[in-house]
């Protein structure tokens, strides 16, 4: 069974995506300003991911808190 959530591709016999569910990422860039752009659009990517994370950091300290107090 395969499934393709909003973070990427899972499944449990093969864990990386296949080519159709890659991001498309070209070896060159053909102008320098595609490149800024993508290189922007893959911050604001990383950054929203960073934020998700933070915040799933934060829940499990919170309840490793609940636990002890």
């Amino acid at each position: 069974m395969w499934r393709y959530y909003h973070k990427g591709w899972w499944c449990p016999r093969h864990p990386w995506p296949p080519a159709w569910a890659r991001p498309y990422t070209p070896y060159y860039m053909e102008d320098v300003e595609s490149e800024i752009r993508y290189l922007e659009r893959l911050k604001r990517d990383l950054e929203i991911e960073l934020e998700e994370i933070s915040k799933r950091i934060d829940e499990l300290r919170k309840m490793l808190e609940e636990k002890k107090g």
